[in-house]
């Protein structure tokens, strides 16, 4: 199966008992959105994209762009759908597409005031709730995909040079090695958090809501 390492900034840490979840600036849109049971994209890199169901993209930041050494992974997003909007540059919150107020208000919305689209139809697309995760070593810390990718022959060159565009990250597309890398991740993450928990911890504290 294919699919995309989507480059971009380092996430904010919000931290709950025991837990530590990585994630989106709240100031804008929060994009990818993981406070939902099906983890959302619909702004960020989208366009640079031909995304499908069944692709799995892996959401990855670096010590520095564009001259990174590690790419830590903060979200494997397995695409269960791709929903079209009914007008691309608005949305009610009571729109069926809408699952929570809270993810309205943190993502949705936002299509009126960031990303205006003039000719494209805009879509979401939402993950799979059973197969997406944010990946975690057994500290609480995101996991350095470099190594591993190494092994499927994609040298830390090859891999600057296919996340950059310019002075900025574009999408690189994985083709068949996105399945390897899932297992991969699968296989060696020993925390995951599934968008089920983060919706409720979203519930619970709205200091994490978009202003």
């Amino acid at each position: 199966m294919s699919g995309y390492l989507i480059y971009h900034p380092p996430r904010a840490v919000s931290r709950f008992d025991t837990l530590a979840v990585y994630h989106d600036s709240i100031n804008g849109n929060q994009d990818p959105y993981l406070w939902n049971t099906r983890f959302l994209h619909t702004y960020c890199h989208i366009t640079q994209m031909s995304p499908a169901v069944g692709h799995i993209n892996f959401w990855v930041s670096g010590d520095t762009f564009p001259n990174f050494t590690h790419l830590y992974c903060d979200l494997v997003f397995v695409v269960a759908a791709k929903v079209y909007w009914p007008e691309a540059n608005t949305i009610a919150a009571d729109d069926p597409l809408v699952e929570t107020v809270e993810a309205f208000v943190d993502h949705y919305r936002w299509a009126t005031r960031q990303h205006r689209l003039k000719r494209r139809r805009r879509f979401t697309l939402k993950a799979d709730p059973l197969r997406s995760f944010q990946p975690q070593d057994a500290s609480q810390r995101l996991i350095d995909i470099v190594p591993y990718l190494q092994t499927l022959g994609l040298p830390i060159a090859a891999l600057r040079q296919g996340l950059r565009a310019g002075f900025n990250s574009k999408p690189f597309h994985l083709g068949d090695q996105a399945e390897n890398m899932y297992t991969w991740l699968d296989q060696h993450a020993a925390r995951k958090l599934y968008g089920e928990a983060l919706q409720t911890i979203r519930k619970e504290n709205p200091q994490l809501a978009s202003p």
